[in-house]
């Protein structure tokens, strides 16, 4: 478990897991809040420093959450000399960890704690641009597009991925010549995909500080994107994405055009329930501007909701790992390129999204 400290509240908060506390979706069952101070957690948090318990049964101060365990290894995630968070690990047999794992997670909450730290200074940052009245004036639309993408960047980071790095390069160490090739492998694309991950929260947040200016005059190839978003989204064996023709390269920010791309494909994915799933990505070119469709198999939608879709938190589905922020980023992405987004869609047929890119 990876806790969060709320000074303010007096208070740390269960925010991210791994293993049996994740329900079938990778949400937390009964989120665990405790005062500062009760529990091992809540000691660690006073103390900062870690704590290796061998038999939890003979500590009064052990708190049973989803069930009762008798190893139990706790360390304080510090930034400037100030514990923000805690990692806390279990397991059900005594004696089952020992100070090489206490080392270990150490290092994990060393990296846990760069990702805390900047999700504080974030939250930090939008509370002070809320309440400065003259910079509001002056940067009035630029802030509204910021808020739309904080929501993306606080939602990518639930579950730090540094933390989820380290704790995968933990578990391939302690099970060296245990796992064959192809569990290997993946273990390679896992990694692979973090670090894009990483990579495109760091890109959101550079967009997030510089000028519009300054980021619409590179060249991107957007079949390059394409091929970024096919590692990007995961994709059942039996779903398929076609380009039909070459995209062009347009003119731009590629980080903008790589999540209005991973979010339309990323749905059409999501959205699909043929037993075989196609994925269709085609460009027309016209005098002033592109013309781009995205054509899917899937579930379609109904006609009264093609508006309510491009609106923030809007999800028709009740699907339980959607934002609803994913089409209103997609309709603001195009709104910034001075383009048009609209689509056409049979229920039970498929959906087609077009939208439109000025030269």
């Amino acid at each position: 478990m990876i806790y969060v400290v709320d000074w303010e509240n007096n208070k740390l908060v269960q925010k991210a897991a791994f293993g049996e506390k994740l329900d079938d979706h990778s949400n937390i069952k009964n989120i665990l809040e405790l005062p500062i101070g009760e529990g091992i957690v809540g000691s660690v948090v006073k103390t900062g420093k870690s704590e290796l318990i061998h038999d939890t049964s003979k500590d009064k101060r052990y708190i049973v959450d989803d069930k009762s365990r008798l190893s139990e290894i706790t360390v304080p995630i510090i930034r400037n000399n100030k514990v923000i968070g805690i990692i806390d690990s279990e397991h059900p047999q005594k004696n089952h960890y020992n100070e090489r794992h206490v080392q270990t997670l150490e290092s994990v909450a060393r990296l846990v704690g760069v990702q805390l730290e900047t999700a504080v200074n974030i939250s930090k940052r939008e509370k002070a641009e809320a309440i400065n009245a003259e910079l509001l004036k002056r940067l009035e639309k630029r802030n509204d597009e910021l808020h739309e993408y904080a929501h993306v960047v606080s939602h990518d980071l639930k579950a730090p991925l540094r933390s989820l790095s380290a704790l995968f390069s933990w578990i391939k160490e302690d099970n060296t010549g245990k796992f064959d090739e192809e569990t290997i492998n993946n273990f390679g694309l896992i990694d692979l995909t973090l670090e894009k991950m990483e990579q495109l929260i760091s890109d959101i947040l550079l967009y997030s500080s510089v000028d519009k200016e300054d980021i619409l005059n590179n060249n991107v190839d957007l079949n390059e994107v394409i091929e970024d978003v096919k590692t990007l989204v995961f994709l059942p064996d039996h779903i398929e994405i076609s380009v039909v023709n070459t995209l062009p390269v347009v003119c731009g920010d590629r980080v903008q055009f790589l999540q209005l791309f991973q979010n339309l494909i990323g749905n059409a994915v999501k959205y699909n329930d043929k037993a075989k799933g196609e994925i269709n990505v085609s460009c027309t070119e016209e005098s002033s501007f592109y013309k781009f469709a995205i054509q899917d198999n899937g579930i379609g939608i109904a006609d009264k909701d093609y508006d309510k879709i491009f609106k923030i938190f809007q999800s028709l589905n009740n699907e339980p790992n959607s934002s609803g922020i994913g089409l209103s980023i997609v309709k603001k992405i195009v709104d910034l390129y001075h383009g048009e987004i609209w689509l056409e869609s049979e229920l039970g047929k498929g959906t087609t999204f077009y939208f439109t890119i000025k030269k």
